[in-house]
This record gives structure tokens, sequence and C-alpha cells, in this order.
């Protein structure tokens, strides 16, 4: 069976697919009421979730030693918003911090699929294990990229701080469930990568303020392209409306 290597035939098919089909379904969306944006998002959140848990149930019938992964627990970047993303789409509660949930969505879904990993090393292309990984993170990438393009979560520089509280917390949590699980348990676990185990040519002292930077900074990019393209749409809109203008 063929396998994925690093940017690969294979590895472009899966990437296209989620991000192809994100712009694909921001253009469908375009011009469609307030209310169908809101159905389409909330289909999509509730299928980060149900993916999420769905993989534990079926976890056992598909590995070979039958067992669950505790790896897949939410403890990384991507598997902790299982939980917040429902919270954003769907609680008012969590309005102010859905931005925060969105912008993260889209930077942890492109981290994975960029770098896959786990579907890479000897793993079959249609295999249960990168089939579940690239849809989870392809549906958490849609959620994050069309709650941006339908306005339902606005990014803002002036509002950045928020994502850099949030990894803060983020890291601390990884910390606490890497440093838990592995003293209880015969393996090591690396949640968000902050024990330094996983990049071992990092001290382990300076591997969570790592963390927080790289990520910060890919926040920042989400940020910036963010910015570009509205003001080329509100550029763009403002040439059509006053051309209409003149003709009239």
């Amino acid at each position: 069976m063929a396998e994925i290597t690093l940017f690969s035939g294979w590895h472009f098919m899966y990437i296209i697919l989620i991000v192809g089909g994100s712009l694909l379904a921001a253009f469908l969306l375009k011009g469609k009421t307030e209310k169908t944006k809101q159905t389409v998002l909330g289909v999509f959140a509730c299928l980060v979730t149900i993916v999420y848990v769905a993989d534990f149930f079926l976890m056992p019938l598909v590995r070979t030693d039958h067992a669950i992964d505790i790896d897949k627990l939410p403890f990384h970047f991507c598997t902790v918003l299982a939980i917040f993303v429902p919270f954003a789409q769907f609680n008012k509660k969590f309005e102010k911090v859905k931005d925060v949930i969105a912008c993260f969505a889209i930077v942890s879904s492109l981290m994975y699929i960029t770098y896959p990993g786990s579907a890479l090393g000897g793993v079959g292309v249609f295999e249960y294990k990168v089939v579940q990984t690239f849809l989870y993170h392809g549906v958490l990438f849609a959620w994050g990229f069309l709650s941006l393009t339908t306005g339902s979560a606005t990014l803002s520089f002036k509002k950045i701080w928020k994502e850099l509280v949030g990894l803060v917390i983020l890291v601390a949590w990884g910390l606490l469930g890497s440093y838990t699980y592995s003293n209880i348990t015969p393996h090591h676990y690396d949640w968000f990568f902050v024990t330094g185990s996983t990049y071992p040519f990092i001290p382990a002292w300076a591997m969570p303020f790592v963390v927080i930077a790289a990520v910060f900074a890919m926040c920042a990019i989400i940020h910036l392209i963010d910015f570009v393209v509205k003001k080329i749409v509100a550029k763009n809109a403002a040439k059509k409306q006053a051309k209409e203008e003149t003709k009239a």
C-alpha cells in the first residue's frame, strides 16, 4: 500500500483537499444568509468534536493491540480545541474568545497538515490512522477558516495579546498532562512539545517558552494575512462601488 512521505503527492493531496475544500466552502457561503452561515459553522463545530470523540471508540477496533492511544487525550494544541470549538460556536459566553479559538484552530491544523508526524513512517495513505487525523485537522481548519471568512470571528492586532494569554494557559495545561501521565504510566508524553523530549537539541527548561514564541509568531502571521486580505477586499469593493456610482 502507498505510504505518505513528507511533501509527496499523497501529502499534497490531503493539503489540497483541506485547504481547497475550505476555500470552496467560503466561496459558496459568500452572499448567503447569516442563518445559513451559522448552520454550516455549527455543522463543522459538531464534526470537530464528533470526529475526535469517535476516535476513542474506533481505535480499539482498528489497532492490532486493540488499545486506546493515551496520546490522543486533549493535552495537545489541536486536540484540546475539540473541547473549546463547540463552546465558541454555541455558547454566547465564549463570544469574547471566539477569535482566539478560531485563530488557534487555523494555526494548530496548519502545523499538522504541514508536518503530519503521525502519518509519516510506514503508514498507508488510506489507513484509519492517517484518514482520521487528516479528517480531524481538516474540519478543525475549516471551522476556523470559515469563522473568519463569514465574519463570525474577527481578528484584530489590538487584541492579539489574548492569543498570548491563551498560549500560556495551554502550555501550562500541556505541562500538567505531560508530567502527570509520564509519572503514572511507563510511557513518556510530550503534549504540546513542552517537555523537550521531542526536540532534544533545545534545553528542556526553554521548551515552553520556545513553543509560546513560535506559535504566537504563527498567530501573528495569520493576523497579518487576515488584515491584508480584508484591506484588498475592501479596496476592491470601494472601486466597484465608485464605478457603479459613476455609471449612475
